[in-house]
């Protein structure tokens, strides 16, 4: 068996070898570009996103939290394009980063493959709706920031998802991403007994995993330009104390390879 980066990154089929395994579930390592894939033999594993999946994982817990923290993301690109008007969120789930971007006077599409939360979030007077990438790109619409949080692991082929997302950007327009840590201490000490990797967690719910240079080597091959990687101490133009302070305590997780997500801001070029 291969894996999609055999075919996008060159990497030699030699160095894939098992990683985590939880019955049926099991994940490969790439030890050439460092990804973690999903087993192509898994791939009949599935998760529905549908009402039961909302309610399960209390999606609607903390979400004042939840939107400020979507909120000081978009802030985060902004610093690099102030000029952010439009926004595109990829699997807007119940629409924190939507409620986040109407708050700043950003217009804003919302995209998600469950009826469910994009049914949700226009009963908030957000614009969502059930589409794939492809339809957007073909309907015509472009933007100033993609927005992909905890989304891009639920693609089998990333490398595709981000040619699309790089069609849908107009020019110096930036993809902000963020994604699960597959540095992340306790996952890799733990494999199938953590929740990346085990089918009571989410593992059946993703299909890739990322840390900072194997995201950065697929955001390159696919025409990216990373302008900010994790959280930056200073940031110019945005002094929120809260905003401050969750920066230092996402810089201080890094250190002890402690956080559970990574950040990456990037340009297209």
């Amino acid at each position: 068996m291969t894996l999609k980066c055999t075919g996008y990154l060159g990497c030699d089929p030699a160095t894939q070898e098992p990683y985590a395994e939880d019955g049926e579930l099991r994940f490969m390592r790439c030890r050439s570009c460092g990804l973690i894939w999903r087993d192509p033999e898994s791939m009949h594993l599935v998760r529905e996103y549908d009402h039961a999946y909302f309610d399960s994982k209390n999606y609607l817990k903390n979400r004042d939290h939840k939107i400020r923290k979507s909120g000081w993301l978009i802030d985060l690109a902004r610093a690099f394009h102030p000029g952010v008007n439009c926004l595109l969120e990829v699997g807007c789930s119940l629409g924190n980063t939507l409620e986040a971007a109407r708050e700043r006077g950003i217009a804003h599409l919302g995209t998600d493959v469950s009826p469910f939360a994009t049914e949700f979030c226009r009963s908030r007077g957000l614009r969502a709706e059930t589409l794939s990438l492809e339809e957007v790109y073909a309907r015509g619409e472009r933007f100033d920031l993609i927005f992909m949080q905890h989304v891009l692991e639920h693609f089998e082929d990333p490398f595709q998802t981000l040619d699309l997302c790089g069609k849908l950007l107009l020019p110096g327009g930036l993809l902000l991403i963020v994604v699960p840590n597959a540095r992340y201490g306790r996952a890799e000490k733990g494999r199938q007994r953590h929740r990346f990797y085990s089918r009571q967690g989410v593992g059946m719910e993703h299909y890739v995993y990322f840390d900072y240079s194997s995201l950065t080597r697929v955001l390159r091959k696919t025409g990216f330009e990373v302008v900010r990687r994790n959280y930056p101490l200073l940031l110019r133009g945005f002094y929120s104390v809260p905003f401050l302070l969750n920066r230092l305590f996402r810089r201080s997780l890094t250190l002890f390879h402690a956080d559970q997500e990574i950040v990456v801001v990037a340009r297209k070029i």
